[in-house]
Formats: C-alpha cells, sequence, structure tokens
C-alpha cells in the first residue's frame, strides 16, 4: 500500500512541476501574442488538470479504502524515516500547485488586458471607418437625411 500511495504522490508532484512550466510556456505565448498557439496549450492544461484531479481522488479512494481518512493519518503510521520520504513529495506538490496558482493568475491578468486593448482599438477602428456625418448615402445610392433624434415611425398623415 505504501507504494501506491508513494507512487501517486510522485505523479501528482511531477504533474504540478509539469503544470508549471505550461503555465510558464502559455505566459510567452501571450506575450508574443500568439493565440492560436495559446489555446492549443490551455487544451493541454486543462487535460493534464483533469488527470491531477483524477490521480488525487484515487489517492483519496485508496485512502478511504484502507480506513484512513486523509493523508495525515496515514503518514502517523509510518516511521519517522518513511515519514520524510512522504512528507518531502508532498511538500513538493505544494509548492508547485501554490506556483501553478500564482501563474495562472498572472496569466489571466495578462489575458484580460490583452482582450481589453483589442476591445479599445477595435472601438478606435470602428470610430475611425464609420461617417462623422449624419447625412450619408443610403445602402441603394441614394443621398439619405437622417434625423438627428431617434424615430420608431417616420410618415405622413
Amino acid at each position: 500500500m505504501q507504494q501506491i500511495i508513494l507512487g501517486s504522490l510522485i505523479r501528482q508532484a511531477k504533474g504540478t512541476e509539469l503544470l508549471c512550466q505550461l503555465l510558464r510556456e502559455e505566459y510567452s505565448l501571450l506575450r508574443a501574442g500568439e493565440p492560436d498557439r495559446v489555446a492549443a496549450l490551455e487544451m493541454s492544461v486543462q487535460d493534464l488538470i483533469r488527470q491531477l484531479v483524477r490521480e488525487r481522488e484515487a489517492l483519496t479512494g485508496r485512502l478511504l479504502a484502507d480506513g484512513m481518512t486523509s493523508l495525515a493519518v496515514f503518514l502517523e503510521k509510518l516511521s519517522p524515516a518513511d515519514r520524510r520520504i512522504f512528507e518531502t513529495w508532498r511538500a513538493r506538490i505544494i509548492m508547485h500547485e501554490q506556483d501553478s496558482a500564482h501563474l495562472a493568475s498572472v496569466n489571466a491578468e495578462l489575458a484580460m488586458a490583452l482582450w481589453k486593448q483589442s476591445g479599445v482599438l477595435l472601438r478606435h477602428f470602428q470610430d475611425q471607418v464609420a461617417p462623422r456625418e449624419r447625412n450619408t448615402y443610403s445602402a441603394k445610392g441614394t443621398w439619405q437625411d437622417r434625423a438627428t433624434t431617434a424615430t420608431l415611425v417616420r410618415g405622413r398623415l
């Protein structure tokens, strides 16, 4: 049982380390302005997170099957030397999770800033293209004298 739990902790530690690397790469792609590659990388990030969740659920299920409510209860039953090994891997998981959370928030802020910048730029371009005068040619190619106020119905009695 110890080998199964240790194997799970090692996989989680390596998975969270990979997650940090992917988030760093995502940041560099965001900075480089490559949205297609960011989208592809985001799919990999989401798949890795799903795998990490499944691994954690499997570990929890294994501990519950053996009558332990948490990893801490399991660690209390180990010798000090074995406990250090397990705690080292658990500390790596925690460290990588915290790094991932920080990197994900930085990436989210950068993506939001780029989105806002794109919106402002798009509005600027639309304002440049839109006619400045209200009186313009209609879609039929005739002169259209538009009213300055909004009207729902316009006609004669």
